[in-house]
């Protein structure tokens, strides 16, 4: 199994599991889907779940006498997959030899919107010589095989934990453990703080302990002895007041103006691959819902449709980040939120 794949999946694994508030006394195995609803976007802070997202990651190693350079490019593509049931983003992690492409993993994850965990639902892996496929295999899927799904990572470490990132009893049960959180540490992409260490242990090959750090917003930054060496942001990157919606294609933000003055941004909440909810004053009070829809195919568009629950001042400004294309949508002081059915605006579809 890849290495990379298994080192960020783990590491996300292990918050995740803590945070859907499933935890043994030796290590969790077993999650509960029954709580979460799933997507194929997510802010996480140790594994950042946007298409258009790479990293790369790099080590010197000896072959027959000779110094390569092995890479591990990891992207999170714009494709998804039902796995289990689950529609699942796909993760490809590339691994090259001295430039030479020698495999490619892909990994098909999910977030729990209630809670921001990042699951992990199965694996497929292709190898190649000289540029050419020569074989491949389905490593694992969930609900194949006695084979159930991992956790990868929510937003709150906890020292000590230990969980399944890998659940698959004939592939690999790879457990993992939170061994440290915070400081700092540098690689050659730079230096980066508040990190989070996991150590790694494959119960079907033990006894070897493999040691993976993350960064918060960059994912993994060290493994053993390779290192990030780059990494490359998404063209909408979400955070406390923006969603990315329509596969992260598109820029969405809310700011409100109340009668006495008082304004303020809209707080982002609850977001999925199309729409993401606003609160204004507090966080019991969802003010507003913007869906940002993919209707090229069919009508040669993207549509935009919000709905508030507000009388107040709302300006909604929605930013195609392919062309740059920004369209605002207003709602008056004093009026009850007017629905916005914009089918025409954005009509560049590559």
């Amino acid at each position: 199994m890849n290495r990379f794949s298994r080192a960020a999946l783990v590491a996300l694994c292990c918050i995740a599991i803590l945070s859907a508030g499933v935890i043994a006394q030796d290590f969790t195995e077993a999650l509960d889907r029954s709580a979460c609803t799933f997507t194929t976007v997510g802010s996480n802070p140790y594994y950042p779940l946007w298409p258009g997202y790479e990293t790369v990651i790099e080590e010197e190693e000896e072959d027959d006498g000779e110094t390569i350079t092995v890479s591990e490019r990891m992207i999170v593509t714009g494709d998804t997959k039902i796995i289990d049931g689950v529609r699942t983003r796909v993760v490809d992690v590339e691994e090259s030899e001295d430039g030479e492409l020698v495999e490619i993993a892909r990994n098909y994850v999910a977030v729990c919107r209630e809670t921001g965990d990042v699951w992990y639902f199965g694996e497929d892996v292709e190898e190649y010589e000289d540029g050419e496929l020569v074989d491949e295999a389905i490593e694992w899927r969930s609900g194949r095989d006695d084979a159930g799904p991992g956790l990868l990572m929510p937003g709150t470490p906890l020292i000590g934990a230990k969980y399944l990132e890998v659940n698959a009893p004939d592939e690999a049960l790879d457990l993992s453990e939170i061994t440290g959180h915070g400081g700092n540490l540098m690689v050659t992409a730079g230096t980066f703080s508040n990190v989070l260490v996991i150590e790694q242990t494959d119960i079907l090959d033990p006894p070897d302990v493999a040691e993976k750090v993350f960064a918060p917003g960059v994912g993994l930054i060290k493994d053993e002895d390779a290192e990030l060496v780059s990494f490359t942001l998404p063209p909408c990157q979400a955070d406390e007041t923006t969603h990315c919606l329509s596969n992260g294609r598109f820029r969405v933000q809310a700011d409100w103006t109340a009668p006495n003055g008082d304004e303020g941004d809209g707080i982002a909440i609850l977001g999925a691959a199309d729409s993401g909810e606003f609160w204004f004053f507090n966080t019991d009070n969802t003010e507003l819902i913007v869906k940002v829809l993919d209707a090229c195919e069919a009508f040669g568009a993207h549509w935009v449709f919000a709905g508030g629950l507000t009388d107040v001042e709302v300006t909604i400004e929605v930013t195609d980040t392919m062309t740059g294309e920004t369209v605002e949508y207003e709602n008056e002081q004093g009026d009850p939120f007017v629905p916005v059915l914009d089918v025409t605006s954005f009509n560049d579809c590559p």
